[in-house]
């Protein structure tokens, strides 16, 4: 739990990093966030390989991945081990409530091939575990919040190849 709130916290931080360096045209504030992300992507397994963008995703969300149009990317990363694949994705949205996309997201990821397995909410911060029936070896987790006047979603998904633990 503690683990889970200080990844919140560090995402929130580092996407609101990658957001200032989105606002701004120069390529050496925006290549120092993406070595930011990175480092923090790889810290915990030095043989992990990551791959950052700002702008833009990576191609690593499954394909019936429910994605609102009306979000706007922030960024998105994957590192790679030999046992497992980490997600993170970053998206914001002005025009919709933190309410109505955790509403939306709980609808769609309760559909197949979906299966919402924890929906807790908190104040501040709400949260939508679930599995992919499809690719059991695929889980996540949205992070839902309302920031001012920007509702942030965070995705942190794994996936465990065959072989592994993801651990």
């Amino acid at each position: 739990m503690l683990r889970s709130t200080i990844l919140l916290a560090l995402c929130a931080v580092l996407l609101g990093v990658l957001g200032a360096a989105c606002d701004r045209s120069d390529d050496e504030e925006r290549l120092a966030a993406q070595r930011l992300f990175r480092n923090y992507l790889i810290q915990n397994d030095r043989t992990a390989a990551a791959d950052v963008r700002i702008e833009g995703a990576v191609d690593e969300l499954p394909p019936n991945f429910p994605e609102r149009e009306s979000l706007a990317l922030l960024g998105s990363a994957f590192t790679d081990t030999e046992s497992s694949r980490r997600l993170i994705f970053g998206w914001q949205s002005i025009d919709e409530h933190a309410d109505d996309l955790y509403a939306w997201y709980r609808s769609q990821l309760d559909a197949a091939p979906w299966s919402v397995v924890g929906d807790p909410r908190r104040v501040g911060v709400d949260f939508i575990s679930f599995r992919d029936a499809d690719n059991p070896a695929f889980r996540g987790e949205l992070r839902i919040a309302q920031e001012g006047e920007r509702a942030i979603v965070i995705l942190i998904a794994t996936e465990v190849f065959e072989g592994g633990d993801g651990a």
